[in-house]
């Protein structure tokens, strides 16, 4: 213990210094930038420097002068052309005195052209005889559509050849000659062409509009940039202000419904849930099927990179609540950091990542620096979150549920299981009982039953919170010269509406862009963040308990809920002595469930032009995680009464205190996990254009090198006394049965080449190629499947660049694309030696040594899962690109599924990996835009996507877990992936009002379908979404309306059923109930209008089911089921789970300029978001969400946030 201690502390130590260092060199840098763009700013003309040059030209003299100043000169090239040879030497004197001095000589002047840079210009309007090409100083803006600045646009002239670029703010200035045409280009923008004439000396505005097609500008697929005139994949590209939803903590749960094909459900609305991504469905049962995140080029891994086979061997118990709370990839980005995010969806967009992107790809471009002084950006939210009530749910109240106890008894139904044994006087069953022993009077009974009645205890009001949530992000972005920073610092605290549930973090990220010579490009980025995040004790569902506990009991009553266990050589009898005690705000007291999450990011870029158009490219990242994790319960939780055997407040005897696993303290689980990931690519990159630009050529090569080394440390440890100042102070028989200690290394290689050509042909056909070959440590020494070739070959047809294309009219453009290729994935709990471990939890009989045990059989045949995907889409626009309409139709193959089989028993383990599974996913994606009102002051635009995905597995597999047909688990053959069945309900007995079922009568079988019915998917089939977005002048409104349709879903239990209650369908006394059970079954003839069944209380009536099904010995298994226990798992309790919810509404204000800048501010805008308004579903539902997990699977109700955000540039 004492070692493994010391060892966590230094990866502490080590995890301080990894985050600390960064942070202080980076600022120390910024400040530095920030100061000289500052400076460069508000008065340039007074800056020191030396120069001197002998006989040089004055060109080349202004050229040196600039590189040395950072300062801007614009001026006519012809006129300093013909300037004669200068000489000057001057030391430590300001732009102003050296140019005064350099200028001395000429017939040119110079002054301050008012954007940070400095213009020259004749002294004199030429004569008659001079040369009219002089020219004169155009200084311009260029905006949008919308009058937002547009910042690196190319402008040129015709004549003159001058050419500039605009600042960040969409000034620029140039020196053209008078009446003379000028370009404005620039990528997803229509080119513009204007007339420069002398005369006009205010600043002029040109307008630029968007084109609207699918790739407007530079597709990143975080291996390249892809010129849009090469892009041939299946992408969707957002840009960051497009995904920020207020009040939402993490960037993937803000994209649900933003893009077509990926599908996100969120199964928990606490604020450290994580939802469930799918991108084009499902392609692995074992595997890791959420898509792959990169974030600046480098493939973030999942915090606790360990596979999760193996981390379910190791991690059980009390730890898998602790694992709920580490978040994933993407936890500790900023949203208001990001640039944009592009989805990468088909072969032709991925097989560039090869074994790593069958789920698909999404990659996050933060933001740079823009030269010019620095400026600051602040974002700040306030969140409301509303708690749960019990309106929201059709749950008894204290009159209806002692109602019900009275209708029990009348029908002559008793809870008679072991807890009924103990005398309590706080149900109305007790106090029954205490009135039939003539304890208390008959008006004394009724007295205590009124006051049961009006109870009405508020659960939800004891365990959940209307809770307050902020967020707050801080930036600064500028540069000098040719070096731009970008630095961003965040806090967020998250809380949800269960009281202990939450997060609190600390971010920065900073960027360094620096253009280092014209042809070496360097690009520096450091994130890091730290999160603590508190949730739950495994086991606790606060919302299970809060419906499901009967509200006539009082909260500080501690109540039966266990029976004792009867101590060896004792007879049944004495279990009955003192039951378990149970009471939730005791438990919530005494238990505790923390993670911590320290992650530390560095990425450097590297171009370099080789010249003759080859670009040699390397991208270098390091990625540290430190997560960790405490779980713990003390002796006075009920947790851990049955570990000790006896309530705390119990006088054991001297033998039951020796027989005790557990005589004192409680249990803590320790959780240290430590991730090491870096990757090194390299590529060389060729670009050429032929026929005068008319055709355009690339060619890219490289390799990729990456390496993750995981250690996870486990440690269970007893006698735990937090009171004590968390002391250990275990007995030996607590050291024996719960002291546990596991280390797991990992080490993960993989090295890749791939290669990539692409060719546009007249701007109107492209073809692109790709190969691709990966190779892992994973499988060993068997070099037949080590190595994966993938590919890839697309086309695309640009129709709107065809001669006989209509330049006007209903269609305005049209593209068709498409693509096959394949993508791999390689499953790391597989491998393909035989793998036998010791386990310390069982020993020797002779000797007390951990056995050998078998993990893993041998598996030499291992091979890699390969996906087969096409691909064919098209983009249309009409009038004008004021409708656009995108759609693409796929079908995925993936071969070579790893799954589970059965095996002889004979090799020490009944069940083994192979590849042999195959899935099978099509689907159909659209998208539509809509231009409704495109003016001056008014903007409408309708936005609607539609994605359908439909799969199934192998027909060929087999499956022995009858119990897991009844789940999301199933992987039932020849259906799709979260398909599942139930069981056929028949009607309720006549007689005796107990629920029976269709086909229990059939032969012995082990086709789930001869006795059950399949009941649907538990993932839709069909997600939409409608999205609105009205601009008018100054104010915005905008909402989302997401559709989820083709889902099945099972109903929730209607009450709590403990383990040894499992087989009588009558409810335990502090158990509360649906409302619906009110109108149960009571007498015969009642079957008729109802379907709900009696409760019995005899548990003789158990259901033989004929389902064949093998064990690990070999031998056939009987499955009996109680009817209550099939009843909740028939088709009588499933819905439709269709669905309509509005996630959000926003409606925004920005403040007029004038108003603005009053303040010193540059910008201000406020808005207001309401999440999560409404949902229309099936009525069944009785306010289960349609969306969230159910009970006892640590789901937290999605309520109602209200958010109030404030953004501001200053």
């Amino acid at each position: 213990m004492r070692t493994l201690l010391k060892s966590s502390f230094r990866w502490k130590d080590m995890a301080a210094y990894a985050v600390r260092l960064p942070m202080l060199c980076m600022f120390c840098i910024l400040f530095q930038f920030s100061a000289q763009a500052q400076s460069g700013g508000q008065d340039y003309l007074k800056t020191k420097i030396s120069y001197s040059a002998n006989n040089v030209p004055l060109s080349k003299a202004l050229k040196e002068i600039r590189v040395k100043s950072k300062i801007r000169f614009t001026y006519s090239s012809d006129l300093i052309e013909r300037q004669q040879p200068v000489s000057i030497s001057m030391k430590e004197v300001t732009i102003e005195a050296l140019l005064q001095k350099l200028l001395a000589n000429t017939k040119l002047k110079f002054s301050p052209d008012g954007m940070g840079g400095i213009t020259i210009f004749a002294d004199e309007k030429p004569g008659v005889n001079e040369d009219k090409r002089l020219g004169f100083v155009l200084q311009g803006r260029v905006t949008d559509a919308n009058g937002h600045p547009i910042g690196g646009v190319s402008i040129k002239a015709h004549t003159s050849n001058e050419m500039t670029v605009t600042q960040a703010d969409g000034l620029f200035s140039l020196t053209p000659i008078n009446e003379e045409l000028i370009t404005l280009s620039m990528i997803g923008m229509k080119p513009l062409t204007i007339t420069a004439r002398q005369g006009k000396n205010e600043l002029q505005v040109f307008k630029m509009d968007t084109i609207a097609r699918d790739i407007q500008e530079v597709v990143v697929n975080g291996y390249q940039k892809i010129d849009p005139r090469l892009a041939t994949g299946s992408v969707v590209k957002l840009s960051g202000a497009d995904i920020i939803q207020p009040g939402v903590p993490t960037v993937d749960r803000m994209l649900q419904g933003k893009v077509p094909g990926l599908m996100v459900i969120n199964s928990s609305g606490g604020a450290n849930a994580k939802p469930t991504l799918r991108m084009r469905g499902t392609a692995t049962l074992v595997g890791n099927a959420s898509p792959l995140w990169v974030i600046d080029g480098m493939i973030r891994p999942e915090p606790v990179n360990l596979p999760s086979a193996v981390l379910n061997n190791v991690v059980n118990g009390s730890l898998s609540a602790n694992y709920e709370l580490m978040g994933n990839a993407i936890s500790g980005v900023n949203p208001y950091d990001i640039e944009s995010i592009t989805f990468l969806k088909d072969a032709a967009a991925t097989a560039i990542y090869g074994t790593r992107a069958a789920n698909g790809v999404i990659v996050v471009s933060t933001k740079r620096g823009k030269a010019g002084p620095t400026q600051f950006s602040y974002n700040a939210t306030v969140s409301f979150n509303r708690a749960p009530k019990y309106s929201d749910y059709n749950m008894m109240n204290s009159k209806e549920r002692i109602r019900f106890s009275r209708e029990m008894l009348e029908d002559g139904v008793a809870y008679g299981q072991d807890l009924s044994l103990f005398k309590e006087n706080y149900s109305y069953e007790g106090l029954l009982r205490m009135l039939y022993a003539r304890e208390i009077t008959e008006a004394e009974f009724q007295q205590r039953v009124a006051k049961l009645e009006t109870e009405n205890t508020d659960w939800l009001g004891l365990f959940f919170r209307n809770s307050m949530s902020t967020n707050h992000s801080l930036s600064m972005g500028g540069g000098a010269g040719k070096t731009t920073f970008y630095a961003s610092a965040t806090y967020n605290l998250n809380n949800g509406a269960a009281k202990n549930d939450g997060n609190r973090s600390y971010g920065m990220n900073v960027n360094i862009h620096s253009q280092v010579t014209s042809k070496l490009q360097l690009d520096l980025t450091v994130m890091s963040n730290y999160r603590k995040s508190t949730g739950y004790y495994n086991g606790v569902d606060v919302l299970a308990y809060s419906l499901q506990t009967s509200r006539t009991y009082n909260a500080d009553l501690k109540y039966p809920q266990q029976v004792r266990q009867a101590a060896s050589g004792s007879s049944n009898y004495e279990q009955y002595k003192e039951p378990f005690l149970f009471n939730m705000k005791n438990e919530l007291a005494h238990t505790e469930n923390t993670t911590t999450l320290q992650s530390t990011t560095a990425n450097l870029s590297l171009d370099y032009k080789l010249g003759k158009g080859w670009t040699f490219r390397n991208n270098s990242s390091i990625i540290y995680n430190i997560m960790r994790g405490f779980i713990a319960a003390d002796e006075q939780s009920f947790a851990m009464t049955p570990k000790r055997g006896y309530n705390l407040s119990y006088q054991p005897t001297e033998k039951e205190f020796n027989e005790s696993t557990l005589p004192r303290g409680g249990i803590a689980d320790f959780n240290n996990s430590n991730n090491l990931t870096y990757s090194i690519r390299n590529s060389f990159d060729y670009t050429k254009s032929f026929f005068a630009e008319r055709d355009h050529f690339n060619f890219t090569i490289g390799n990729e090198i990456r390496s993750t080394r995981s250690s996870l440390l486990l440690n269970t440890a007893p006698g735990y006394f937090p009171e004590r100042g968390k002391i250990f102070s275990p007995s030996k028989k607590a050291l024996e049965n719960y002291s546990k200690n596991s280390i797991i290394d990992m080490l993960d290689n993989g090295v890749g080449y791939y290669a990539n050509m692409a060719y546009n042909f007249k701007g109107r056909y492209i073809l692109n190629g790709l190969i691709r070959t990966d190779g892992s440590n994973r499988f060993g020494q068997y070099s037949n499947s080590r190595f994966l070739p993938n590919y890839d070959i697309s086309a695309r047809w640009n129709a709107a660049a065809e001669q006989w294309f209509p330049t006007s009219g209903l269609l305005s453009d049209w593209q068709i694309r498409a693509s096959f290729g394949t993508q791999g994935n390689v499953v790391d709990a597989v491998g393909p030696q035989l793998i036998a471990s010791y386990k310390n939890d069982i020993l020797n009989y002779y000797d007390e040594i951990p056995k050998l045990t078998i993990k893993s059989m041998p598996y030499p045949d291992l091979r890699w899962e390969k996906t087969y995907q096409w691909n064919i889409g098209t983009n249309v626009a009409f009038l004008d690109n004021k409708l656009r309409v995108n759609v693409d139709y796929y079908n995925k193959r993936t071969v070579d599924v790893i799954d589970q089989v059965d095996i002889p028993f004979e090799y020490g383990m009944g069940k083994m990996y192979r590849n042999g599974n195959t899935i099978v996913n099509a689907g159909l994606e659209m998208s539509v835009g809509i231009d409704v009102i495109k003016s001056k002051n008014t903007f409408f635009t309708l936005s609607l996507s539609s994605s359908k995905n439909l799969n199934k597995l192998s027909n060929r597999v087999t499956r022995n877990d009858y119990y897991a047909l009844f789940g999301a688990n199933a992987n039932v053959p020849g259906r799709p992936i979260s398909g599942f069945y139930s069981y056929s309900f028949k009607g309720l007995d006549h007689n005796t009002g107990i629920p029976t079922f269709n086909n229990m009568d059939h032969a012995f079988t082990s086709n789930p379908d001869d006795i059950l019915v399949y009941s649907g998917q538990l993932l839709p089939k069909v997600t939409g979404t409608i999205n609105p977005v009205l601009r008018y002048k100054a104010f915005s409104f905008s909402t989302v309306l997401y559709l989820s349709l083709g889902a099945t879903k099972r109903l929730n239990d209607g009450y709590q059923r403990i383990a040894n209650n499992i087989m009588s369908g009558v409810p335990p006394t502090y158990t509360n109930l649906p409302v619906e059970f009110l109108d149960r079954w009571r007498k015969p003839g009642d079957e008729a209008y109802t379907n709900i069944p009696t409760f019995y209380d005899r548990s003789n009536n158990n259901i033989e089911v004929p389902f064949t099904v093998v064990s690990d010995s070999r031998s056939l298994t009987k499955i009996t089921v109680s009817p209550y226990t099939a009843y909740f798992q028939s088709d009588i309790r499933t819905i439709n789970n269709d669905y309509l919810r509005c996630t959000n509404i926003n409606m925004g204000y920005a403040l007029p300029p004038r108003l603005v800048k009053k303040a010193g501010l540059k910008t201000l805008s406020v808005s207001g978001t309401v999440n999560n308004v409404f949902v229309i579903a099936n009525k069944r539902l009785n306010g289960q969400d349609p969306e969230t997990d159910n009970f006892g699977s640590f789901a937290l109700p999605i309520t109602r946030q209200y958010s109030f955000t404030v953004n501001t540039t200053f």
